[in-house]
């Protein structure tokens, strides 16, 4: 084919432009007609087309609500915010808005440049099922997604985003701040992704807020029939690529919650940060007994100091305590404060092994504690390797007499003691020296060794 000369081919483009009039370019490359009547495009939906202003100060709630109506009436499509400020508010005991359909896409023009401000207390977003009563089974909201927009909290209480009996639902490049609350509460959840969270600036009130920026749970009432209850969990999400920043009292939790009859599972937390200097209590992140096959991976915690008015007490800065999965590739930092009580917390169930891989800490003040934390009432299994902090004591609590110390075994060329390595280890640690055919193990912290026969 032979090419056009390129005045032939800039003419082409222009004529192509010309001819998508009222055409907009929005966020990740796709195109969509920009609306011009409440109307729209059978699927897309823009909140201005509605009546929605975006200047911050002028009450979007309506407008920005008749477009996701809109959508849902129309089986499914993308509501776009264009860049601007929606000041929604909600009312007394409901959100100031609600996805009310399967198949609605929530999409802005940029986290920061569309952004959802919260204009009173009470949930900016409930992206929830129908129903909570287990005899029939709850109606799930599926195949929902926020994309390249923020909530902003604007210093008030309440969720930004519930995700109550939801499924297959995904969140990329969306922001979140100044929330004086949990922001994401999700119960009964499956089967959904989170890209590129980014949430910044969301802690409760010193001393009353005792919820995490983001908690998974299987349930939030105990009473069947109640919105929250559940017997069902929490399983299969990811969290990728996800920062989160100056919480007070936690960043991520998963665990049961008000329902213990089943286990939340299928949890994978890749490439994440979490990071404060306005501690309140609560650890980092947190599992509980009751999680199955949870990892976590490529993880930065940093706990740099206290909020104010807060006592200055260390906290745990993971409690890990689900079996079948694993805590790996973690660094755990502090500066020049006391705050880490913990590096980690660990707990091992019965029939199980609890598994830390490379989780250093980096401390710059020794914890009050230990780096790792052996809680007494495990009774399970523990394979620890490549684990320690830079100051401080190592482990304590009860180190199970099931420990498995780190393979392979060490080989030194003489008699083994503790100046063999780098950091003083643990009882149950084996070393052999091959100058003179000995195993040895550390007992009491004391090594005994044996010959080993030819």
């Amino acid at each position: 084919m032979t090419e056009q000369p390129k005045t032939a081919r800039r003419a082409l483009l222009t004529g192509a432009v010309a001819g998508l009039t009222g055409t907009a370019l929005i966020s990740g490359g796709a195109t969509a007609a920009a609306a011009t009547t409440a109307t729209g495009t059978p699927d897309w939906f823009d909140v201005k087309g509605h009546g929605a202003v975006g200047d911050g100060s002028t009450d979007d709630t309506a407008a920005v609500q008749r477009a996701l109506d809109a959508a849902a009436a129309a089986g499914g499509g993308t509501v776009y915010f264009p860049a601007g400020k929606y000041l929604v508010k909600p009312a007394a005991g409901t959100p100031a808005l609600a996805v009310k359909a399967d198949g609605i896409r929530l999409a802005g023009a940029g986290a920061k440049a569309s952004m959802l401000v919260k204009g009173g207390d009470g949930i900016l977003l409930r992206m929830s099922g129908t129903g909570a009563a287990y005899s029939t089974g709850s109606t799930h909201r599926r195949y929902c997604s926020v994309e390249n927009l923020g909530f902003n909290g604007n210093g008030k209480t309440g969720l930004l985003l519930e995700l109550y009996y939801n499924n297959n639902s995904y969140f990329r490049d969306v922001f979140m701040t100044s929330n004086r609350d949990m922001c994401i509460d999700a119960v009964e959840f499956w089967d959904s992704r989170f890209y590129n969270l980014v949430i910044e600036d969301c802690t409760g009130t010193t001393g009353s807020t005792t919820q995490p920026n983001i908690w998974l749970r299987n349930a939030s009432s105990a009473t069947e029939g109640a919105w929250g209850h559940s017997r069902d969990n929490i399983n299969q999400i990811h969290f990728i690529g996800c920062r989160l920043e100056a919480f007070g009292t936690g960043a991520l939790w998963v665990g049961q919650g008000a329902v213990t009859t089943n286990n939340p599972n299928g949890i994978y937390i890749t490439d994440c940060k979490f990071e404060t200097s306005r501690m309140q209590g609560g650890p980092h992140l947190k599992t509980d007994a009751g999680c199955r096959h949870v990892y976590a991976t490529n993880i930065y915690c940093y706990a740099g100091d206290f909020a104010a008015g807060t006592p200055a007490t260390a906290r745990n800065i993971i409690s890990w305590a689900a079996s079948a999965g694993a805590l790996e590739n973690v660094v755990i930092a502090n500066r020049d404060k006391a705050t880490v009580n913990a590096g980690v917390a660990l707990y091992s169930g019965p029939g199980s092994t609890a598994v830390l891989r490379n989780v250093v800490g980096l401390y710059a003040t020794a914890p009050t504690g230990t780096h790792i934390y052996y809680e007494q009432s495990s009774t399970g299994d523990f394979r620890v390797e490549n684990s320690y902090g830079t100051l401080g004591a190592q482990a304590t609590g009860t180190i199970p007499v099931k420990n498995a110390p780190n393979p392979p075994l060490r080989l030194v060329p003489g008699p083994v003691t503790d100046a063999s390595f780098t950091r003083a280890p643990l009882d149950g640690t084996m070393a052999v020296d091959s100058a003179n055919k000995r195993l040895y193990v550390r007992v009491g912290g004391h090594w005994l060794w044996s010959a080993l026969n030819a």
